[in-house]
C-alpha cells in the first residue's frame, strides 16, 4: 500500500485485492450509490471511529428537535396500540418501591 500525503489531495494506492473482493465492493457501491472512493472512505471511518459520517449525520437528525407533526404522532400511537396487546400486565405489587429496589445493594 502506498500513501501519498498532500493536504489538498490524499491518495492511497492499495494493491493485491483479489478479484472476488473487488466484485463484492463494486456490488456494494451499486447498492448504496455513490462511488468506490466514498465507499472506501466510509469503511476507513467506520474502522477508525466506529461509525461513518453518514451515520453521525443520521444520529444528529434523530436528536434534533423537529416540529410537532400530528399525523405522525397519530400513526405512532396507532402502532403502539397495536403492539400493546403483547405487553404483559404486571400485578400492582411489582411497582412498589421495595420491588423496584429489591436487588439493589
Amino acid at each position: 500500500m502506498e500513501l501519498k500525503n498532500n493536504m489538498d489531495n490524499n491518495i492511497i494506492e492499495v494493491t493485491g485485492i483479489p478479484e472476488p473482493l473487488l466484485r463484492l465492493m463494486d456490488e456494494r457501491v451499486r447498492e448504496k450509490g455513490g462511488d468506490i472512493s466514498a465507499y472506501v472512505r466510509d469503511l476507513i471511518e467506520r474502522d477508525i471511529f466506529g461509525t461513518s459520517q453518514t451515520q453521525k449525520h443520521t444520529f444528529a437528525e434523530l436528536f434534533t428537535k423537529r416540529p410537532f407533526d400530528p399525523k405522525q404522532w397519530e400513526a405512532d400511537m396507532k402502532l403502539l396500540a397495536q403492539r400493546a396487546e403483547q405487553i404483559p400486565v404486571l400485578p400492582p405489587e411489582e411497582f412498589t418501591r421495595e420491588s423496584i429496589y429489591r436487588n439493589h445493594d
